[in-house]
């Protein structure tokens, strides 16, 4: 009985030894630029996410609401690749962005991070290329955490990662209100794409309501039938 026991314990001890290592974290630079999100997205299919963009105060800028439609194919010559194209829908106007060769991460997030550097940059007077650099900087050492969120009717498990990019910058005073900038991604190997959704805050000085409000979300995928 004590055999039993032992081996019991010991297996116990296995299962969790295991269950720890499936939950290991996932780096942030892995986690937004190294996975292969859309090697497993079909050929044919288009991911479509909704694109929100609040403001404050007339000086901040317009607010404005858009479709994203990325549109995943391959390349004629390697059917393992993947190439997105993203059409740009907002109100009658039509824009696209690509076509964006990629293996690794979602293109869908660097459209969004680059049109909120071009924010920044506007609204600070500040380098774009300074800003982007910041950025990217932290989206390699943010934050990465386990995370559970609705998608499609069900509830998926997946990562969040977190930054503030300008909480300790050197040049923090220059930017004033948009130093507490916040950025929040969604990630799961159970959505399309691996992506979910993009959150970017900015609250008052004080702590107060958001004066800046950008969010990015999936709302679903279609696939084209192949055509023979």
């Amino acid at each position: 009985m004590l055999r039993s026991a032992r081996t019991l314990a010991a297996t116990a001890s296995m299962a969790i030894l295991f269950a720890t290592a499936a939950l290991a974290a996932p780096t942030a630079t892995e986690l937004f630029f190294e996975r292969p999100y859309l090697s497993n997205v079909a050929v044919g299919t288009t991911l479509t996410y909704a694109y929100k963009h609040v403001t404050a105060e007339a000086k901040l800028g317009d607010g404005f609401e858009e479709t994203l439609e990325m549109k995943v194919a391959a390349p004629a010559d390697d059917p393992t690749k993947r190439i997105a194209d993203v059409l740009i829908h907002r109100g009658s106007k039509e824009g696209e962005a690509g076509p964006f060769p990629t293996m690794n991460g979602n293109p869908i997030a660097l459209i969004l991070l680059e049109r909120d550097v071009k924010e920044l940059a506007q609204l600070t007077k500040g380098s774009p290329f300074y800003l982007r650099n910041r950025v990217r900087e932290h989206l390699s050492s943010g934050t990465v955490t386990p995370a559970r969120f609705s998608f499609d009717g069900r509830e998926v498990e997946g990562w969040k990662l977190t930054m503030l990019p300008f909480a300790e910058d050197p040049n923090k005073d220059k930017l004033q209100e948009l130093v507490g900038r916040r950025y929040e991604f969604l990630f799961s190997d159970a959505v399309p794409g691996g992506l979910y959704s993009i959150d970017v805050v900015t609250p008052k000085a004080d702590g107060g309501a958001n004066i800046i409000e950008t969010s990015l979300t999936l709302t679903g995928a279609s696939t084209t039938p192949a055509v023979k």
